[in-house]
């Protein structure tokens, strides 16, 4: 895709995705806020689906010709065309149940498999964070843009991001691992994609997901990732791509600031 449609994309995107907060953020703020469960047991709001509607909306009007697959919409056979935009209309709904405002609108542009551009919104936090391959990765806070990118690796000590609805014995057995290596190991809980985005603006080195996730809980958030320098690969180092699978699952995987450092090592008997 050429850089001039990416960036027309990534505005209009962009503005959607905000489109979208403002709604989620109302109904957050209201009394409409309660939920119901799907057949596999999780939660859906009135905003998963108020937030559906607008994404699902201003992005067709964008580009025609590109699809888009969303967590509550009934369309995954998209996944076999190239591009497809594949959003999460509310990622984190736990937390936004549980009201501690660590829930995003995510929104990725997917072609041949890889994600090439990344939104990821939080608008109770006022946390905004985009990218697209070859362009970079920004966060917008309180009106202020900044450009961000990941850090390096210490042999000292490492900051691992984990989630804070799903942490599970794994998670548990990783970080053990990780304070046999480092002086110091700083735990940091967080909902959502934000997790992601944490390693790409540097404040943590490293986020392991041992658990089952989608391919829209990730997606925006890898884009983001590797837009500012990052990585996010199975725990056997290779990439994490987006191909059909009748359920549109993730395998195992890692995100990591720093390509240089042998994560996979630490998966092992993963």
């Amino acid at each position: 895709m050429k850089e001039s449609q990416l960036l027309e994309l990534l505005d209009g995107g962009i503005e959607a995705a905000y489109k979208a907060s403002q709604e989620v953020l109302n109904i957050y703020n209201s009394e409409e806020a309660s939920f119901e469960s799907k057949k596999d047991g999780s939660p859906v709001t009135l905003a998963d689906l108020a937030s559906h509607e607008i994404l699902n909306k201003d992005l067709s009007i964008l580009d025609k010709r590109i699809p888009v697959l969303s967590e509550e919409g009934n369309n995954k056979a998209l996944v076999n065309q190239s591009p497809f935009w594949l959003i999460d209309p509310l990622d984190g709904t736990k937390e936004f149940i549980n009201r501690n405002g660590e829930f995003t609108v995510n929104i990725a542009l997917i072609e041949e498999g890889s994600p090439i551009m990344g939104i990821v919104f939080a608008p109770a936090l006022d946390q905004n964070f985009y990218g697209a391959i070859d362009i970079g990765a920004f966060k917008l806070e309180q009106s202020e843009r900044i450009e961000i990118s990941p850090i390096r690796q210490s042999n000292k000590e490492c900051y691992v991001t984990l989630s804070k609805s799903h942490k599970s014995q794994e998670d548990e057995i990783f970080i053990g691992k990780c304070k046999e290596i480092f002086e110091a190991v700083h735990e940091i809980p967080a909902g959502s994609s934000l997790k992601l985005c944490r390693v790409a603006e540097g404040k943590a080195n490293i986020y392991s997901r041992l658990g089952p996730t989608f391919q829209w809980d990730i997606a925006a958030g890898q884009a983001v990732v590797e837009s500012a320098g990052g990585v996010v690969k199975s725990l056997s180092g290779t990439p994490l791509t987006y191909k059909f699978d009748p359920e549109l699952r993730n395998p195992k995987f890692y995100c990591s600031g720093d390509d240089t450092y042998p994560w996979e090592d630490f998966f092992i008997s993963s």
